[in-house]
């Protein structure tokens, strides 16, 4: 069954008058008729079936609440230095199906885009939506948050009860612990810092070192910028709900 989030200009007690961009998507992609039946997350992330009972003016009525929590039971964030446009909108897409709680853009001093804040709110709407429709494909209860460029001392601002930066200095030195040992600790979120194409500069590790931010490593290969951030999600993921 179909589901859509809804805002909450959008709700009248117990109806939903659908926004243009969910309207057009069940009239036209959907093909929707009167009776059919979709699933609507709230901004109180309860969730309920609503029946189409007017398709033209895009008029829902509530049926019944599912109890449902498909989140990881710990938050991520992700802060993520800013690859090239194509590789950031598939790293908000993926990261969002393995359940990322926040996405916080990094200008690292080896991004090889620049974007400052105006450009990047020129942007949003559309990164907004990928995360929307992402987080409606996987049937999360909620959109992950997706702040404004940051640069390096801002990522104090971010911090966790556990931090790590993936680097790939650290993977070339052999230390290949560091990942699966912080995972083992009780923690209810954590941090996770990836750099651009270029990887990260030492001196911008340094300073992520005096924050308390511990290295780790992510295997014996030595992963794309694209790839890492996934990969790191799918390990969380994995040592969250697949073995315990």
């Amino acid at each position: 069954m179909q589901r859509y989030f809804i805002n909450e200009e959008c709700i009248k007690d117990s109806y939903i008058y659908i926004d243009a961009y969910n309207h057009k998507h069940m009239q036209r992609v959907m093909r929707y008729q009167n009776g059919s039946q979709v699933v609507c997350i709230l901004p109180s992330l309860k969730v309920y079936i609503y029946e189409i009972i007017d398709i033209e003016k895009g008029v829902l009525k509530q049926l019944n609440e599912i109890e449902e929590n498909h989140e990881l039971d710990v938050d991520v964030t992700l802060i993520y230095g800013l690859p090239k446009n194509d590789k950031f909108e598939f790293v908000l897409q993926k990261a969002t199906e393995l359940g990322v709680k926040r996405i916080v853009p990094f200008l690292s001093q080896r991004s090889l885009i620049k974007m400052d804040e105006k450009n990047f709110l020129k942007k949003k709407e559309r990164y907004l939506r990928i995360l929307k429709e992402a987080s409606e494909q996987s049937y999360r209860n909620c959109v992950p948050i997706l702040e404004k460029p940051i640069h390096l001392t801002d990522i104090k601002d971010y911090l966790s009860d556990i931090n790590l930066v993936a680097y790939e200095e650290t993977s070339k030195q052999g230390e290949h612990r560091n990942f699966h040992q912080v995972l083992q600790k009780d923690y209810h979120t954590i941090t996770i810092i990836v750099g651009p194409e270029g990887g990260f500069d030492q001196k911008e590790i340094d300073v992520m070192k005096s924050m308390g931010i511990l290295e780790c490593s992510l295997g014996k290969r030595i992963l794309r910028s694209e790839t890492a951030p996934l990969y790191m999600l799918s390990v969380i993921g994995y040592s969250r709900e697949l073995t315990r």
